[in-house]
């Protein structure tokens, strides 16, 4: 049966208010375009320098998000935990795990809740726009968890990258510590006044040193510290007779004792 005019009317009158409803609802649900677009290209442009290396340059991108879009903010603070991890920032440090811990899994309840209130008032108003935001909405929501996967993967490989980079030049550090320590101890050996500059460089190297073991065995003379010095420094007895002044006998007695009271090399396990 064809319709009338009125009823043609009637059919249009309905259409032009369910488009209205449509728009009414994706505005109500969706934030500010303009908003979104602009922390979506700094979370974007601070994870492209995160992933390069530039620290100082993902901050500045990724810091802004935190603070001001609540809906990007849990993401900003994994990034910018980290970052502060790899600089030793423990201010920051505090401040972003101390946020993550509070608010990430009530976070995800409220983002649950508003999207399960959004989609049943977008059901009400029209069902074709529902379905195809839905479709949308679940591909991006795995594409999303896929990504999530891959950059929190690529985090821990970095880290545990960057600790053994940091273990190694530690490391590196000592050796070099020692061995400038040990040359400047042979070639005071060449000079005059030798006990009290070499000890005086040691000192300089390993400032604590002294205390540490003088806490640790109390009973230690001036004399047996010394000593234990110019072992560390793996100088011979007669080098050693030569600098404190004693005989190769009494510096072997000294040696004996020292290996009873405190054990081999004491010093080692207590530098920095």
């Amino acid at each position: 049966m064809i319709p009338t005019t009125m009823q043609q009317r009637a059919i249009m009158i309905r259409l032009f208010i369910m488009a209205i409803a449509c728009a009414a609802a994706l505005t109500a649900c969706a934030p500010s375009i303009d908003d979104a677009a602009q922390w979506d290209h700094y979370l974007s442009m601070g994870t492209t320098f995160y992933f390069e290396g530039q620290s100082d340059s993902a901050k500045m991108y990724l810091e802004p998000v935190f603070e001001n879009d609540a809906n990007q903010k849990i993401t900003a603070a994994r990034y910018l935990l980290d970052i502060a991890l790899s600089e030793g920032d423990t201010l920051r440090t505090n401040e972003y795990a101390l946020f993550l811990a509070e608010n990430y899994d009530l976070s995800l309840d409220q983002e649950r809740q508003k999207s399960h209130h959004r989609i049943i008032w977008i059901i009400s108003v029209a069902s074709s726009v529902l379905l195809a935001t839905g479709v949308v909405f679940f591909v991006n929501h795995k594409r999303h968890k896929k990504t999530e996967a891959t950059l929190l993967e690529e985090q821990q490989q970095q880290r545990e990258a960057f600790d053994r980079q940091l273990d190694a030049a530690q490391t590196a550090r000592e050796k070099q510590t020692f061995e400038n320590l040990q040359k400047q101890a042979r070639e005071i050996l060449s000079r005059g006044n030798q006990r009290k500059r070499i000890l005086e460089a040691f000192n300089e190297a390993y400032p604590h040193a002294y205390e540490r073991l003088k806490t640790t065995y109390p009973d230690l003379s001036d004399q047996e510290y010394d000593l234990l010095v110019l072992n560390f420094l793996e100088f011979r007895i007669k080098e050693e007779a030569e600098i404190l002044e004693l005989s190769q006998n009494t510096v072997m007695k000294y040696r004996s004792n020292l290996l009873k009271k405190v054990g081999k090399d004491p010093i080692a396990g207590l530098l920095d």
